[in-house]
């Protein structure tokens, strides 16, 4: 089932960012996270819209994690709420030692959202510091996707691409008889053209593929392999992992990177903006960058009565999250 709540929707717009509300316990805590990066993509100019899928609302009921008041505020601020079931491999759920990931799952639905021509899935652990609206436009083979690749030190990383469509196109494409290694991506970001057809390609692999309780990145890993030989893969300023400021600095610069991905537990919005607790080489990207975006954000919807209830979800609020 995939239902969209209306209000907000263009109907005339067939290309959207689509981003996975839900954070396994809490899913509360995602509305921070989606609201900051959303806001970073309109800081950058984005002409799109962005979609965020949620589960169906379980109306009147205390286990409901996120309730009705929290999608209000990202329906408020501009954002598409696009229900989806819960997804759940039919060979049994995640069974890592990450309880971040039970979730992620989820993220496939985005196959099924066939009302649009183009997406870019997108995690909401992320901040776009530059335009990435030419990720709508690289072309895809009938059936592939496009990704960037996780940290990997055995990997060829693309070289620092200059901005325009060709930056797209810069990345190692890996051979088919490469290994399983070079073949695999970080589902930060994918962009994809929904179909019918792909959809229950997706689904039926899903609930066909014997590997799929071993999954470390359960989403990631099953993509990697699905998609092998058929991924356009992304330069990495697409989908910066924090790490690699330090590890690959040598290719790193901080002004060709279009978007940051906050991997890890330790998300920005969890712990203070000065704190003593993150790694040296993060503190530039959680401190200065995630949190001047937060700022312009609060500066304007500081007025709003509901914003004290998403800095409640933040180091900042009264209940504020453990550290």
């Amino acid at each position: 089932m995939s239902t969209s709540i209306e209000g907000t929707r263009n109907t005339s717009v067939k290309k959207a960012w689509v981003t996975l509300a839900t954070n396994s316990s809490d899913k509360k805590t995602c509305v921070v996270d989606v609201l900051v990066l959303f806001w970073s993509l309109k800081h950058h100019g984005t002409k799109y819209p962005m979609v965020a899928m949620v589960n169906p609302l379980k109306k009147d009921d205390p286990t409901e994690n996120l309730p009705q008041e929290y999608r209000d505020i990202l329906t408020t601020m501009g954002i598409t709420l696009h229900e989806v079931d819960y997804l759940v491999p039919q060979g049994g759920g995640y069974t890592g030692a990450d309880a971040r990931f039970v979730d992620s799952w989820g993220k496939l639905r985005v196959f099924g959202l066939t009302e649009y021509e183009r997406l870019v899935l997108i995690d909401s652990d992320m901040l776009v510091r530059k335009n990435m609206d030419d990720s709508f436009d690289i072309p895809l083979e009938e059936g592939w996707i496009a990704a960037a690749i996780p940290i990997n030190c055995g990997h060829t990383y693309s070289k620092p691409a200059g901005p325009g469509p060709d930056a797209l196109c810069t990345a190692f494409q890996p051979l088919p008889e490469s290994g399983i290694t070079l073949h695999s991506i970080n589902s930060g970001i994918v962009v994809l053209n929904p179909t019918e057809k792909l959809n229950d390609e997706i689904i039926d692999g899903l609930h066909n593929d014997p590997n799929v309780t071993r999954y470390g990145f359960p989403d990631q890993d099953f993509l990697s392999s699905h998609f092998k030989n058929r991924v356009k893969f992304l330069g990495y300023e697409y989908n910066a992992l924090k790490p690699m400021r330090k590890c690959h600095s040598a290719i790193w610069r901080d002004e060709n990177i279009r978007n940051v991905h906050y991997i890890f537990k330790d998300k920005p919005w969890v712990l203070p903006e000065d704190t003593e607790k993150l790694d040296e080489q993060f503190h530039v990207i959680h401190g200065w960058w995630w949190w001047d975006e937060w700022k312009r954000l609060e500066a304007q919807k500081k007025e709003e009565q509901w914003w004290e209830l998403v800095v409640d979800l933040t180091s900042l609020g009264s209940k504020g999250m453990p550290s």
